[in-house]
């Protein structure tokens, strides 16, 4: 099973605004993913969209032969 989630960048005017964003230290952001995903045998990849944002992918052995 593979999960991807894309972004163009912008983010959303429309949000109001959330305590503490863009302070380090929030969470475990990618890291976290990949150490979270790993647990059971899958990993995550990161990578910039040509138009501008990023697309995040995670692929977890479910239902694959082992």
């Amino acid at each position: 099973m593979t999960i991807e989630v894309s972004d163009d960048g912008l983010g959303n005017p429309a949000s109001p605004a959330v305590k503490g964003a863009g302070e380090v230290g929030g969470g475990h952001g990618l890291a976290g993913m990949r150490e979270r995903v790993a647990l059971f045998g899958g990993d995550v990849r990161a990578r910039p969209r040509p138009g501008g944002g990023f697309t995040v992918s995670a692929r977890l052995p479910i239902g694959e032969p082992a």
